[in-house]
């Protein structure tokens, strides 16, 4: 789209992500297509692909194409990664006036080798004052519609535009042994509080995928730390920010017993408040962080109700209905085929029906079915639910199609999209990005953006 038009002015929501469904920003398999099934499947809330500063900055088609918004998307955010605050803020402010967006996400989680290089996503979290500084200028750049204080620069506004807000999402930290999350939300909550804005200001949350950058998805996400030491960092006298967690949730149990371990801590709290076991001023909490941090009294307000999902709902897209049904959806391999369809028509409503068309939209869908295969059927399982890290074994399904569904070889899979679009080109092959068919310690595939 033509980014030298700014798009009408309308109002915009601050976003509450209490009690929402939020699909997660993901590489490659989150576009505007995969979007719009989730919808379909009760997602309230939906962010585009990671787009890079530079490229967005330099004007690239391709980048800003991954910034459109589909019209079922009525709560839509966008994710950037960049190293720099007056990059960054540069490009808040063009987002803003040239986009019609609900929130920007700033990514500090991403683990691509050739992302990390340049100092942005998950490098981030090892330069703290940076993202000090980007957080600063961006929500100077979204929030107010005063110049960023690392441009000098006004907007590229032509008319005043209504603020947007900021999120956050990062890993525990960089290294396994080292989480470092607590004290880079520590360090947000104060960049969002100097720009000011109250308790709904420019930052609207803080989303923590509970695994370093360098563990990738070889052990199960840490919620422990994400409850009891991440969400519990902020310092009083300060607008708190909501701390969402995300990794791993895949059915409506795991997730139910998240919420009830939230309850549990905001209990603990005011139990613990009555008791007067916290510092009582703002100025003393402030000193107990000045002595040390690491060990200073948190109070525990635990995560948001927020359901962050991310490659739950890849492997099943209906996760978002399970979660508020609060049922395991036993879905026919049918109902899975008419998804893909949908998918399909999507695909070739938006990159084209022409032979680019095709092929692009086979590659996504390829893409898609490289998790859709993981699913296995709710009345197969000997012992449901089924955890996300669980390796599939071979099995038959109830039916031709199911099996088919249920093969991790990419013959199969290309076979599926021969039934949806065709015969693919003399020569074909498909190896996946992501590498998700692979169940080893050495994947390395990077689909969410932090």
């Amino acid at each position: 789209f033509d980014v030298s038009k700014p798009l009408p002015s309308q109002p915009r929501k601050l976003i509450d992500f209490r009690e929402k469904v939020y699909i997660a920003p993901l590489t490659t398999v989150g576009n505007l297509p995969y979007r719009r099934i989730m919808k379909g499947y009760g997602a309230d809330i939906t962010c585009g692909e990671m787009a890079l500063v530079q490229n967005l900055l330099a004007g690239q088609r391709s980048e800003w194409s991954l910034l459109r918004r589909a019209p079922e998307e009525d709560v839509f955010g966008v994710q950037i990664a960049g190293a720099y605050a007056d990059q960054m803020s540069r490009c808040g402010e063009l987002l803003r006036a040239q986009l019609d967006v609900d929130f920007v996400d700033i990514n500090l989680g991403c683990p691509i080798d050739v992302v990390c290089s340049k100092g942005a996503g998950s490098a981030l979290m090892t330069r703290p004052h940076r993202v000090s500084e980007i957080v600063e200028g961006m929500a100077s750049a979204l929030w107010h519609d005063t110049p960023s204080p690392y441009t000098g620069k006004l907007s590229f506004a032509t008319e005043p535009r209504d603020p947007v807000q900021l999120t956050v999402k990062m890993r525990t930290g960089w290294l396994d042994t080292r989480p470092v999350a607590h004290s880079v939300i520590r360090r947000v909550q104060a960049a969002a509080n100097k720009v000011g804005g109250g308790a709904y200001g420019p930052v609207a949350a803080v989303m923590v995928h509970g695994r370093s950058r360098l563990q990738r998805y070889t052990r199960a996400a840490d919620w422990g730390y994400i409850g009891e030491r991440a969400a519990n960092a902020q310092v009083d006298g300060m607008p708190r920010l909501p701390v969402i967690g995300n990794g791993d949730l895949f059915n409506y149990e795991e997730w139910e017993a998240h919420k009830a371990a939230h309850v549990r801590r905001q209990a603990e709290t005011a139990e613990e408040e009555r008791d007067g076991q916290y510092a009582s001023t703002a100025a003393e909490q402030k000193s107990e962080l000045a002595e040390d941090p690491e060990a200073a009294a948190e109070k525990k307000f635990g995560i948001e109700t927020c359901a962050m999902l991310a490659r739950g709902a890849l492997i099943k897209p209906w996760l978002p209905t399970e979660l508020k049904e609060r049922r395991h959806w036993d879905i026919s391999a049918q109902e899975r085929f008419d998804m893909l369809t949908k998918f399909t028509n999507f695909g070739l409503e938006h990159w084209g029906s022409d032979e680019i068309g095709v092929n692009t939209t086979r590659r996504f869908l390829l893409e898609w079915l490289s998790f859709t295969h993981r699913y296995i059927p709710v009345a197969l399982l000997e012992a449901p639910p089924q955890k996300i890290n669980q390796r599939p074994p071979r099995y038959r399904g109830r039916s031709d199609l199911e099996s088919l569904l249920a093969s991790d070889q990419a013959v199969d899979w290309v076979r599926i999209s021969e039934m949806l679009l065709g015969p693919v080109p003399e020569g074909f092959k498909f190896q996946p990005r992501h590498k998700a068919n692979s169940y080893a310690a050495a994947d390395r595939g990077p689909t969410e953006n932090g």
